[in-house]
């Protein structure tokens, strides 16, 4: 008889978070769920779009990674980060969630319009944040990422 489906040994392999936010609270923020969380994700961070780009267009930041980039900050704006991501042949692959303190519908829409792969809102109740936080965190370990 045979086996319909078998185990496949587990793959090894550390993500980084890339973490796009010019707001110094919400990177401590990040870190202290990521320290709390454990687990196998390395953190960077940008502060805005164009430290970013950098850091992965010069190779800096290796595969697998999950960008997490706020929409509003000084310079390039979230939304104008994830075009250059997305037209970048090298990059346009990448998986991108949104973090925001908004949660109006037009700017969850308008993010997605411009390939946002998620759209997290900044909670100002922590159980929530965390919830969120832990979310993201969990699917950088179990999804298969790009590589």
């Amino acid at each position: 008889m045979k086996e319909f489906w078998q185990l496949t040994p587990e793959i090894e392999s550390k993500a980084t978070l890339l973490l796009v936010e010019d707001d110094q609270a919400d990177v401590f923020l990040v870190k202290r769920a990521l320290t709390k969380h454990g687990g196998n994700i390395h953190l960077a961070t940008a502060r805005d779009g164009a430290e970013a780009l950098e850091m992965l267009r010069g190779k800096q930041i290796e595969r697998p990674f999950v960008i997490l980039s706020d929409l509003n900050m000084p310079g390039m704006s979230g939304y104008e980060f994830l075009d250059e991501i997305r037209a970048d042949e090298a990059l346009r692959d990448s998986i991108i969630f949104v973090i925001s303190s908004s949660n109006l519908a037009e700017d969850v829409n308008l993010a997605y319009q411009h390939f946002a792969s998620g759209y997290i809102v900044k909670d100002m109740d922590p159980a929530k944040m965390t919830r969120s936080m832990q979310l993201l965190f969990d699917f950088c370990e179990i999804i298969r990422l790009p590589s």
